[in-house]
């Protein structure tokens, strides 16, 4: 006996290890060259930039711990695939279940074999680092002690959830694929309802997860462990997340423990172990496929009878599919009864889902339950981070919900614009809508909303300017020439920019189109990032940097070869962000010396009221800036 204590038999626990020696080696030279070997390649890198003292975890940052993470979840699987073979196969079967052991041990020596391979990688690995860390100083033993818990989690999680999903059913592609598939079930399924929604409803969000938004963390994406266990080291690791994932993972056990107690030797040469499983699985590949299809083809169309004729046929070709493949020939055998119950299956949940869209396409907020709202316009093809207000304003929230409704009740346009709304409810419910198709006149109203002087206080108080405290602010003034302000030093900073935005709004078309060359970013340590361009709009801002020696004077901030007085109406520009060179030709204008645009832009004529409007620029690139006094 390899020991008394854990009831192992040395020959049974040794046939399992072997059976995964392979896999345990791969693992074990991956493991070394993303976390040991990997500070050897970060510190020969072209910048030779060392890894980051404060990371929370091995490696600079999480991505290289979320690749290690998902690779050991991977090798679990392989491990569970490769030990269970004897369950795919008669004859392996009946050799295995004639020696002297009974089910549950047999579970109990694949269970220990794996975790010792796991544990000779961790016990390698870690004693190279240990050893790192002698010169390494961010290697400590707490980090060391996180990794090893961590990879202990996600192994045991990924390597029962395999042998689980083996006592369902018997031949190893459909092991493979049908654990794959249910891993990753929530967050695909998710997926795939909201590109149908996308599809059939206006105002449907896409979410984006680049750097620059928001990440969202919805049920969906902590339901799929794969995805989850990601997310959840990101900014820290969140052990409450991994303890659940270690409790689900121990009722798996479990109940795979009472399933093979009950596996049936006789259905071995059945892909399924339970008639009932064979359907569901070919329901739920059925369900996927059809969505996967919706998504594609319906996308554009609106004529429902076109649309459900497609998810027929595409019923009927992934189900005749599906039966080839699980019955292992192109002589399918049809079960009628089962392919209606999967037709109405598939159907119901296909009419839950556009039900649902329906009404979140038509649904309108009542004014008096909203908290908050935070309104953007857009020309269609423009997508960039910037600060996100939620204002408070009764008027300013009848406002916007009123124009939200206008653009539910009217056909679609050609799409002149895009209208973003998100309300926080008084239940602390979001309600997130996109709209890329207005109207000229609908998103003339839109960017009314956001320029109009009236609400300009509302809105300013409506940026979290505590939390824009922690960020550090980089100002880009010239080429080669960044000020950086830390978190501790940026107080003065937010000041400015709070009492220009109340006058100045970085959204507002007006300012956006006078932007300088300056640029500056609000950078957070979560790789979040918003950034604006400086307006001579901006006193404070310009102030500011006067007051810290960052330039001389207000006109620093252009950087122009052409100055010219236009000869329109001081609405002329409303609504718009840029402007073009071949605009500017088809303007009347009057050319003006650099120096008197600058004498008077030193002088604090800059005004977003102003009724003299001026372009400056260069290479065809031009700002639109108002004045209250006339440059000659």
């Amino acid at each position: 006996m390899l020991s008394k204590i854990l009831s192992l038999n040395k020959g049974l626990f040794q046939h399992f290890f072997f059976n995964n020696l392979i896999f345990m080696a791969i693992n074990i030279i991956c493991t070394f060259f993303l976390l040991p070997f990997g500070y050897i390649l970060m510190t020969y890198s072209e910048d030779g930039q060392m890894y980051s003292t404060n990371s929370h975890l091995l490696g600079m940052d999480a991505a290289i711990l979320s690749i290690f993470l998902v690779g050991t979840l991977f090798y679990g699987v392989l491990s569970a695939l490769g030990m269970t073979y004897f369950l795919k196969n008669e004859d392996a079967s009946d050799f295995m279940h004639s020696l002297p052991f009974k089910r549950h041990q047999i579970l109990a020596h694949m269970l220990a074999a794996f975790t010792a391979t796991v544990a000779i990688n961790l016990i390698i690995n870690g004693v190279i680092l240990s050893l790192f860390s002698l010169h390494f100083k961010d290697i400590t033993a707490g980090k060391i002690f996180d990794w090893v818990i961590l990879t202990l989690i996600v192994s045991l999680f990924s390597f029962i959830f395999t042998l689980f999903v083996g006592q369902l059913i018997n031949h190893y592609f459909g092991h493979l694929v049908l654990t794959a598939l249910l891993l990753m079930l929530p967050v695909l399924f998710h997926s795939l309802a909201t590109g149908i929604y996308n599809n059939l409803f206006r105002g449907a969000t896409i979410l984006d997860f680049d750097p620059g938004q928001e990440k969202v963390y919805t049920l969906s994406e902590n339901l799929t462990f794969p995805v989850g266990m990601v997310n959840h080291i990101v900014d820290r690791i969140d052990w409450l997340y991994f303890g659940i994932a270690m409790l689900v993972a121990c009722l798996l056990l479990a109940l795979t423990y009472f399933l093979y107690e009950r596996r049936r030797n006789e259905r071995i040469v059945h892909s399924f172990q339970r008639s009932w499983l064979e359907w569901a699985f070919i329901t739920l590949v059925v369900l996927l496929g059809v969505m996967v299809a919706g998504t594609i083809f319906t996308a554009g169309v609106q004529n429902l009878l076109i649309i459900a004729i497609i998810y027929i046929m595409s019923f009927l070709i992934i189900y005749l599919l599906a039966q080839a493949v699980n019955q292992r020939s192109p002589r399918v055998r049809l079960n009628v009864r089962a392919m209606a119950l999967t037709f109405l299956v598939v159907a119901l949940i296909l009419a839950a889902t556009y039900s649902y869209g329906k009404w979140q396409e038509g649904y309108v907020p009542d004014v008096n339950q909203v908290a908050s709202v935070n309104m953007e316009t857009e020309m269609s093809e423009e997508m960039r981070p910037h600060l996100k207000s939620y204002v408070t304003d009764p008027t300013y929230i009848k406002e916007v919900v009123a124009l939200h409704q206008n653009i539910i009740n009217h056909n679609p346009s050609v799409g002149y614009g895009s209208f973003s709304v998100t309300y926080k409810m008084k239940n602390g419910n979001l309600q997130h809508r996109t709209y890329s198709d207005l109207s000229e006149e609908q998103f003339k109203q839109a960017s009314e909303l956001v320029d109009n002087k009236i609400y300009a206080k509302a809105i300013a108080e409506g940026y979290d300017w505590a939390d824009q405290e922690n960020d550090t602010v980089n100002i880009y003034i010239d080429e080669g020439d960044t000020q950086v302000i830390e978190p501790n030093y940026n107080s003065e900073f937010i000041k400015a920019l709070k009492a220009d935005m109340a006058v100045a709004n970085t959204e507002n078309s007006a300012v956006r189109i006078s932007s300088s060359s300056v640029s500056i970013s609000l950078d957070r340590l979560d790789g979040r990032y918003t950034d604006f361009s400086l307006s001579p709009y901006h006193h404070h801002l310009i102030d500011y940097m006067m007051k810290n020696k960052m330039i001389d004077e207000p006109s620093d901030i252009f950087k122009a070869d052409e100055y010219y007085r236009l000869n329109v109406k001081p609405d002329h520009f409303d609504g718009q962000t840029t402007v073009d060179d071949t605009e500017m030709k088809k303007l009347k204008k009057t050319k003006v010396t650099q120096q008197a645009f600058n004498q008077a832009l030193n002088e604090g004529s800059a005004d977003i009221e102003g009724d003299d409007i001026y372009a400056v620029g260069k290479d065809g690139s031009f700002a639109i800036i108002k004045m209250n006094k006339e440059v000659k």
